[in-house]
């Protein structure tokens, strides 16, 4: 540091004998003192004393030096200090630190020190910089906070200098994006490239209305590629800060990385989709389930009273064959609705898949290669056998139609965790599975892949890419609503040209198998006494029950809602033997019926009757033995052998 020679050593002693620490004494805030040659301060304004802790009298002023005061590791102003002793003259200010009496130490601003060798007498002039640095501590406090909180949202501050026509990313750049650009200024251009090409027209087009309306904040969301080439969803947060002419001098803004959340917000609205396509689906399947089992019943009806010579029969034979296959197409879409009747057992994926070799070898042509990639061991499932096997059939198909030129399909068998340490496999990061275990199913084709937007609507009933007449476009849309129903999980992976694979994850099942009961072969000796009380709004269906069950022999009491049921169950409760309701009726739907009934008569045997499965038609209704579920569309037999069974219990 170089000393410039002080004005009172120029102008000599007389100059400067006639200031004087009186000069000094009302200054507010800067600290002034003299020193003597030896390096010792002989005199001090009030500000000066305060700052070094001492009282209003000199006497302890007359011990202090510059080495007592400095702190000792502040060697830069000792050095500074004897230099200007030994060639006098002022320096420019400069920081040191003080140590007060107390021990504490003071931050200050050295504005001004000079030394006379004429009269032996310096000055100083300082500044307390306590306030200032706690001023700047808090303001560096205040920015790290923001840009934790920046962070912690998901966030890059940026600043845009309109000048430069740069822009610098703060820190959070590389932990967020990949990009290692952390606080260093890159052109705008480089920035504009990295944005979407289908939003980056729209961004600017926004930032040229800021910039040019006066506005003085705006957001945005556009799509941002990573250092990986993915694309992030970004909500671009930004202030512009103009000159006094309204010119924009800065703009600065906050990135924040909204990708998680906009995955989340697309899952739910695909989830509300599917449900509500599935409430769609469900209420055509259970009003057709209704005509169904009118058509079938009275076809079946019919064909006992016509010889089988008869062209009638054929004609009869027809109508009921047509039915049956209407029964399945609408038991696909109570599968997809999740409203199918399911029986769950303990089951061993890799023992199903092996017994579907054969039908699996039927079903490929020679030009397909099949692959059974079994795991060593995997944990129980617990689902529906027959809805398991139609899953993989119709995985298994979908793939083959897939491969018209040929090709390899596996099958392959695993487990995984989530939540309880990474497996051999996980599923990818957009699938909300929950914490546990699962069994995984996989259906893997070298076919030829679905685009994006195929795989958004590949579960959706009646979405097919085939051409008119070979599909009907449930086949992924049954596969859906069985996982769903077996609280499970399915999701597609697939890429144009590049093949697809099916995931299936169903909860793993801690418990173990059991052996399946025995089916009831024996009948019920049928009476006139057997009363039975068949509650039914739907005409067709009643009708049909009434005749089915007389020709059984049982007397029937007919109501066609809850409320008629419960009137006729007034007039005599002991003579009803049978209960066969409908769930869905009005005024008094089936379920509650049945409670008001067993609240007088526990023992009353009942069989609920629903277009619905089970549990989406009863609910939490009683289940026990003397409760019996049957799913319409219903055959003739199937009625009378339900009803057989209860009658037995009584």
């Amino acid at each position: 540091m170089s000393l410039t020679p002080s004005p009172m050593d120029q102008r000599g002693a007389s100059a400067s004998g006639k200031l004087s620490i009186g000069h000094f004494h009302d200054a507010r805030g800067v600290a002034v003192a003299s020193w003597d040659a030896n390096g010792t301060f002989t005199e001090g304004n009030q500000a000066f004393l305060s700052l070094l802790g001492l009282n209003a009298t000199t006497l302890e002023l007359r011990h202090t030096t510059w080495e007592s005061l400095v702190v000792p590791s502040s060697a830069r102003t000792q050095e500074i200090m004897r230099s200007l002793l030994d060639v006098a003259g002022m320096t420019p200010p400069f920081e040191t630190v003080w140590q007060r009496t107390d021990g504490a130490e003071v931050p200050v601003l050295i504005v001004s020190a000079s030394f006379e060798r004429m009269s032996g007498c310096g000055w100083l002039f300082a500044l307390d910089q306590r306030e200032q640095q706690d001023s700047q501590a808090a303001i560096t406090a205040s920015e790290e906070r923001y840009r934790l909180v920046t962070r912690a949202a998901g966030g890059v501050l940026w600043e845009w200098d309109p000048q430069e026509d740069s822009i610098a990313l703060g820190t959070g750049t590389f932990e967020r994006f990949g990009w290692d650009i952390d606080d260093v200024p890159v052109p705008l251009s480089w920035f504009h490239q990295r944005i979407h090409e289908e939003d980056v027209g729209a961004m600017l087009a926004r930032a040229e209305e800021v910039l040019t309306a006066g506005t003085t904040s705006a957001t945005h969301a556009y799509r941002f590629r990573r250092a990986n080439g993915q694309w992030a969803m970004v909500h671009d947060h930004f202030h512009v800060i103009r000159d006094e002419t309204g010119q924009a001098k800065r703009v600065i803004g906050v990135m924040l990385d909204a990708s998680e959340r906009h995955a989340l917000q697309e899952q739910l609205r695909q989830a509300q989709k599917m449900e509500a396509v599935g409430r769609l689906a469900g209420g055509i399947a259970h009003d057709f389930n209704n005509l169904l089992t009118v058509i079938r019943g009275n076809a079946s009806l019919a064909m006992e009273g016509v010889e089988s010579t008869n062209p009638l029969f054929a004609e009869l034979t027809n109508i009921e064959q047509a039915a049956a296959r209407a029964t399945d197409l609408t038991r696909q879409l109570l599968a997809f609705s999740r409203k199918q009747v399911l029986i769950p057992q303990p089951l061993d994926i890799n023992a199903v898949v092996a017994q579907l070799t054969r039908l699996l070898d039927r079903l490929m042509p020679s030009s397909i290669a099949t692959r059974l990639t079994p795991a060593a061991e995997t944990g129980l499932i617990k689902t529906d056998r027959s809805q398991l096997e139609q899953v993989i059939l119709n995985l298994v198909i979908n793939a083959r139609d897939a491969m018209p030129n040929g090709g390899m399909l596996e099958v392959r068998t695993g487990e995984f965790s989530v939540g309880e340490g990474a497996g051999d496999f996980m599923p990818p990061d957009d699938v909300p599975i929950r914490p546990g275990k699962y069994v995984h199913l996989a259906v893997a084709d070298s076919g030829t892949g679905m685009d994006a937007n195929t795989r958004a609507h590949a579960f959706e009933p009646f979405f097919t890419t085939k051409s008119v007449g070979l599909g009907t476009g449930l086949g992924l849309a049954t596969v859906y609503g069985i996982v769903k129903q077996s609280d499970g999980y399915v999701w597609i992976d697939s890429a144009l040209g590049k093949g697809t694979t099916v995931n299936v994850a169903l909860p793993r099942f801690e418990g173990q198998a059991r052996r399946p009961r025995p089916t009831p072969t024996s009948t019920a000796v049928i009476k006139e006494t057997h009363t039975v009380l068949l509650v039914e709004d739907e005409p067709g269906v009643r009708e049909l029950a009434v005749r089915v069950l007389r020709r059984a022999g049982y007397r029937v009491l007919v109501a066609g809602d809850g409320l008629e049921a419960l009137a006729l169950w007034e007039d005599n409760p002991a003579q009803v033997d049978v209960v066969v309701t409908d769930v869905v009726m009005p005024r008094l739907g089936g379920s509650e019926l049945v409670t008001r009934l067993r609240g007088e008569r526990n023992d009353v045997p009942v069989l609920f009757m629903s277009g619905y499965a089970r549990n989406a038609a009863i609910g939490d209704a009683p289940a026990d033995r003397r409760t019996r579920f049957l799913q319409k569309p219903f055959t003739v037999p199937a009625l009378q052998h339900a009803v057989s069974e209860l009658v037995l219990m009584t």
